[in-house]
């Protein structure tokens, strides 16, 4: 029996002509154990890496009758989409997916079309046709909807590293084919995907430049910064600001002095926490990184993960609205030195400068505590010293 799994842009799992869909309404562990059961589709999953995944940072006192009521409540979902037939099956002490069914899942199909394209007899031609269907087969984020997990991180950041890289790649061979509208229309389609990636609005900015079209590199260039400033409250990334000199240079003939740049930067000086986009943020945090093999000096690696999935309203809206609330709480408690990122839908990532002790958390358990008393959801936060890699991970409380 073929079993169609649609990961990208959301959940769906389709039999025939029965299928059923990850909506707001239906997080609970029976869907994250789904979830983690196709992320995990090629090999066996143990009942006690299910119980990490359900119950991460708390004690269950009966963990694995519990994680049985959860696969219980899944097979019953799933046998009644697949007519009868159990899809989880436990054997030897170990959860799989049923052997008889034959699972067709998109982000296979992505990864494989990529891996076909690297084959020594796949011509330039044929590559190009196999970037292209892979590019249309990355919908959206991997398993769009659960937050927190780290184990999903992992998962959604390679596969959205992969659809990046191929809308690079492809759009290079466009280049060079000089099908320079097409690459321009290729950076639009994955921007609606990746609205928050500066790397494709530098990308598609610096091409509009090249062939000279002025106005559509300025017009994208406000876009992303109106998108960053409305949703993040962050400025493009030094990247996009470079190639906004380079589109007012070549359009405004004028040249400013240095008192007139001087009198700028003072006026768009900004007090608090640095507020930045995810480019910026990996360029801060390299030259953390060469400060502390050159000097020692400390920094600490924060991520603050918000979830609301013990809530049945819709996910989509509190998200939203915690996390503005959990960003004017980052701005009011903590230093102008310190920098923050959203990292994902549900997610900051901070770096504290000058402190590598967990004492030094003080405001972090500050910002925990106040989100968790204005708001509903809960706030998972992890800690690490970008000196010491990923041994001293710890949670404040």
């Amino acid at each position: 029996m073929k079993v169609m799994i649609q990961t990208f842009g959301g959940l769906k799992l389709s039999v025939g002509n029965k299928s059923i869909s990850d909506a707001s309404s239906r997080r609970s562990k029976t869907w994250t154990v789904l979830k983690y059961m196709i992320a995990h589709y090629k090999r066996l999953v143990s009942p006690e890496e299910l119980i990490d995944v359900l119950w991460p940072y708390q004690d269950c006192s009966d963990p694995y009758n519990s994680l049985n009521h959860v696969i219980y409540r899944l097979r019953r979902l799933l046998s009644d989409c697949a007519g009868g037939i159990q899809c989880i099956i436990f054997s030897q002490g170990m959860y799989s997916w049923n052997r008889d069914l034959k699972l067709e899942i998109d982000a296979a199909e992505f990864e494989d079309t990529l891996i076909e394209t690297r084959a020594s007899s796949c011509g330039v031609d044929e590559r190009a046709v196999l970037m292209k269907k892979a590019v249309s087969i990355y919908a959206g984020e991997y398993l769009l909807g659960e937050t927190g997990e780290l184990w999903l991180t992992n998962f959604r950041n390679y596969y959205r590293n992969l659809f990046l890289g191929a809308v690079k790649e492809l759009a290079d061979m466009q280049k060079q084919k000089s099908a320079y509208e097409e690459a321009v229309m290729l950076f639009d389609d994955a921007i609606k995907i990746e609205p928050y990636e500066e790397s494709l609005y530098a990308l598609q900015i610096e091409l509009l430049i090249s062939i000279g079209d002025y106005a559509r590199a300025r017009q994208q260039y406000k876009a992303i910064e109106k998108l960053l400033k409305k949703d993040l409250l962050a400025e493009p990334s030094a990247e996009l600001q470079g190639l906004w000199q380079e589109i007012v240079n070549a359009t405004d003939v004028r040249n400013a002095s240095l008192r007139e740049l001087k009198t700028h930067l003072d006026s768009n000086a900004k007090k608090g926490a640095i507020l930045c986009g995810p480019e910026t943020f990996k360029r801060i945090y390299s030259y953390y990184v060469y400060l502390y093999e050159r000097i020692q000096l400390p920094a600490l690696l924060c991520m603050l993960s918000v979830d609301y999935s013990n809530l049945p309203d819709d996910v989509n809206a509190n998200l939203h609205a915690g996390m503005k609330t959990l960003r004017q709480i980052m701005l009011r408690s903590l230093r102008a030195s310190d920098i923050i990122c959203q990292y994902s839908p549900g997610q900051f990532v901070i770096m504290i400068t000058g402190a590598d002790k967990e004492q030094d958390t003080a405001p972090l358990k500050r910002i925990k505590k106040t989100f968790e008393k204005e708001s509903d959801a809960t706030l998972s936060v992890q800690v690490m010293s970008i000196g010491d890699g990923i041994t001293k991970v710890f949670m404040p409380g």
